[in-house]
Order: structure tokens, then sequence, then C-alpha cells
């Protein structure tokens, strides 16, 4: 089974280069469109449900891409972006983990988090998924994925770029990172 794991198209605070954590910022009016180029991927590409984390920004987002799919949608709290505390707001270029973040939520926690939701998801299905989450929280799973290849301190993942995961037996491994739409359908052998 394959996860198409989706950032979110771009909201003002990320063209402002601000941390975001779990304010309810909306998609941009780029945002719309980068989440309208990636749906429309996904009416080439079948998925059989779209999960989404609730904050309105990955909900944008998933709401076109199931639509795109023909797919149900479903809300899914542990997807949500990762809890940055007194952070949030805070430009990227000043912020300082060692100065600030003593209530960042650890990356372990997300990591942990987001994985049981996309696992406990597929236990019940069958087919491919989507799955529209957020930077931070896409970027700790695939830190703990790839231990520590990609992810968080590595990948700056695009806004509405695609990362596809692989369930085998229970477990998720990376078949590819932030991906746009040509590379995704190029990926996939242009349709399926």
């Amino acid at each position: 089974m394959k996860i198409y794991l989706i950032r979110h198209g771009e909201t003002p605070w990320n063209r402002e280069s601000r941390i975001q954590g779990r304010e309810d910022i909306p998609l941009s009016s780029e945002g719309l469109e980068q989440a309208r180029m990636c749906a429309g991927v996904f009416s080439r590409v079948n998925v059989t449900a779209v999960l989404t984390s609730p904050l309105s920004r990955a909900v944008e987002t998933a709401k076109l891409i199931a639509q795109a799919a023909s797919a149900p949608i479903f809300t899914e709290p542990d997807l949500t972006e990762r809890d940055f505390g007194s952070v949030s707001g805070m430009k990227v270029d000043i912020f300082d983990p060692e100065r600030y973040g003593s209530d960042l939520e650890p990356l372990d926690d997300v990591a942990e988090r987001m994985e049981r939701a996309i696992l406990n998801f597929a236990a019940g299905r069958a087919g491919d998924f989507a799955a529209v989450s957020h930077g931070g929280a896409i970027n700790a799973l695939l830190r703990r994925l790839s231990r520590g290849q990609v992810g968080s301190g590595k990948t700056r993942l695009k806004n509405a770029g695609v990362s596809v995961l692989i369930c085998e037996g229970g477990e998720l491994r990376i078949e590819a990172v932030n991906l746009d739409a040509p590379e995704i359908l190029s990926l996939c052998g242009g349709a399926e």
C-alpha cells in the first residue's frame, strides 16, 4: 500500500517565514493554486481516501485532493502540526532552540503520533490513500523512518509537496521525498 503524505499549500505565514505550529492559518491564494495543482495529480493517481489534519490549511488542501480523487475525506487530529509552543509566530531565521523552545513538542512524540495515525488508518483500508499534514510533523516522521537521513534538520519540504510511503507488514518505509506534481506522475507511471 502507498501513502501519499502531502504538505498543505502555502499560507501567508509560510511566505513570511513564520513558525505556524498549531495556529490555524488559512491558505494564501498561491497556496490554493499549489493545492489545486497537487489535486490534479490525484485525478490520475488512484487513492481510496484522504486523511487530513484538522487545521484549515490542511483541510483546504485535502478537500481539493478528495474532490479530484472522488474519495472520502477523514479528519485525524494526530496529523496536526508540531506544537511549537511559545515560538509559534516567530520568524524562522531568529528561532534558536537553545534559547527558546522549552515548551516545544518533542520530535519523537510528533513522529510517534504521525506513525500511529497512518498505520491505524492503513490497517482498516484496502488501497492507497493520501494524508495531508504539515512540514514539521511530516519531517519528524521522515526523520524517524530514515533514521535521520532526511526530515527534521535536513529537508525543507515544498508546500503541496508529496512524500510517498510504503506500508507493508504494519511498517512504514520511505519510497520518495518532497515530490512535485510532475514527479509524482512520473513515479506512478503517468496514471493508474
